[in-house]
């Protein structure tokens, strides 16, 4: 948890240097994902009016899934933290 009581934050890490930290604001329907790599900013996603925010478990690995959209618009991305860190991110007009 964050220091703001609406901010959540997961934190995952990948191996001994590189971790993926997921946090979202309950209030404002945001999430931000980045993945850091020896100390470094490697992916920053940042998506607002997030509909769904989910973790599974998929074999072996683990991947968190973020859906977001409005009217006109929706999108849906999947980060898969274990084993290895893959992100997809698509957005289509509906």
């Amino acid at each position: 948890m964050t220091g703001d009581e609406f901010v959540r934050e997961l934190r995952f890490p990948v191996s001994d240097v590189e971790e993926v930290q997921i946090t979202w604001d309950v209030t404002d329907d945001s999430v931000r994902v980045r993945h850091r790599r020896d100390g470094r900013v490697v992916c920053d996603l940042f998506r607002e009016m997030a509909t769904l925010l989910t973790v599974a478990g998929t074999g072996p690995g683990a991947e968190v899934i973020v859906e977001y959209g409005s009217d006109g618009w929706s999108g849906r991305a999947r980060i898969q933290v274990l084993p290895a860190v893959v992100i997809e991110d698509t957005l289509l007009r509906s």
